[in-house]
Parts: structure tokens; C-alpha cells; sequence
């Protein structure tokens, strides 16, 4: 096993209980969401073009289209890794825990724009499975952003190192995490495209 990687699962161990809760407070909100949008469907339409543009790109869409397996998987990382390093982890240097308020903000927001409802409901059948394996890794960028906040805003009592120190310390741990990230949105991508160019015309 590599170190980052080794690294990484060590601080999922370490920071258990905080992993659990992000884990929780994630998939509590697409639960939450998703039911009220079932309850009240006219909801979706409304949010469904916003967050399409937060999270997709035409890139995406154009891959899916062309029917080419390995443009539409290379596609899917290039916008999923996007969206991960630049809206959850990067900004969270910044602002303290931006990245998981971010996170939480996404889960809410795709509990609206998945929830099965009309005339393609049944190809969240599939579509299920992206969505297990791209929101963990959504989960543990956003653990690091909680990580990031507590290193550089909240350092633990009777700690002394400069700034410096402690930004160096929370990326280590970020660049650790990523060595899960990185693996799960490739599976996620490699996953959704084969599902969205082979599967998904079975279930609508």
C-alpha cells in the first residue's frame, strides 16, 4: 500500500467519528431532498438547469453523445475531479470549511435533480450506482476540507506552528485523501459512461 494512501486511510481512522458524520449529514440531505422533491415534483425542473451547470459541462454531454467510451470517461473525470478539487478542496484554504458547506449544498441539490420522477425515473436504476460511488468520493473531499479548517482556522490547544506550518500540514492530508478521490471518480466515470452509452436506453 502507498504511503498517501496509507495516509489517507489513517486518517479516516484517526477522525472516525467526523468522517461518519459528513458521510451521514450527506446522503441525510439527498435522502431529505429527493423525498420532498417526489412529494412535490415541480421542484425539480426549476433547480435541474442551475446545478447542471455547477456540475456538468457541454464537454460531458457532447461524450456522452458521441458514443466514445474513453472520450466520455475522460470527459467525466475532467468535470467530477473539476468539481472536487476546485469548489471543495482549493477553496477551503481559503474559507474556512467552504468545502463542506459546499458538499452539503451539492447533496441537497442533486436530491432535487435525482430524484426518479417522469418518463426517465427508471434509469436511476443504473444510475444508482455512479451516484454510491461518486458522492464517496465527493465525501471524503469534503472530510478534507473539515480537515483543512481544523489544520489551518482551528489548530489543536497548545499547538505553536505558523501559518505556514499548518497550511503544509493540511495539504499533506489533502493530497493523501486524494489518493482515495481519485480512484473512485475514475470507477464513477468509468462506470457512468458505459452505463449512460450501454445501459441507460434499456431503462427509459
Amino acid at each position: 500500500m502507498s504511503n498517501p494512501l496509507r495516509h489517507a486511510l489513517s486518517l479516516i481512522r484517526r477522525h472516525r467519528k467526523e468522517f461518519i458524520v459528513v458521510n451521514a449529514a450527506f446522503f441525510g440531505l439527498f435522502a431529505a431532498t429527493m423525498t420532498v422533491t417526489l412529494l412535490n415534483p415541480e421542484i425539480q425542473p426549476a433547480i435541474l438547469d442551475t446545478v447542471a451547470g455547477i456540475v456538468r459541462t457541454d464537454l460531458a454531454v457532447k461524450a456522452y453523445l458521441s458514443g466514445n467510451l474513453f472520450y466520455a470517461v475522460s470527459a467525466t473525470l475532467a468535470v467530477n475531479l473539476g468539481v472536487a478539487v476546485m469548489l471543495i478542496s482549493i477553496p477551503s484554504f481559503l474559507v474556512p470549511f467552504f468545502g463542506v458547506v459546499f458538499a452539503m449544498v451539492f447533496a441537497a441539490a442533486y436530491g432535487v435533480t435525482l430524484a426518479p420522477i417522469g418518463p426517465y425515473a427508471a434509469a436511476m436504476v443504473p444510475h444508482s450506482i455512479t451516484v454510491l460511488i461518486e458522492f464517496q468520493a465527493y465525501i471524503i473531499a469534503a472530510f478534507g476540507a473539515y480537515l483543512t479548517g481544523r489544520a489551518i482556522f482551528l489548530p489543536a490547544g497548545g499547538e505553536k506552528r505558523s501559518v505556514s506550518q499548518r497550511y503544509t500540514t493540511a495539504a499533506a492530508r489533502v493530497v493523501s485523501l486524494y489518493a482515495l478521490v481519485v480512484p473512485l471518480l475514475l470507477l464513477g466515470a468509468v462506470y457512468e459512461a458505459f452505463e449512460i452509452i450501454y445501459l441507460v436506453g434499456y431503462f427509459i
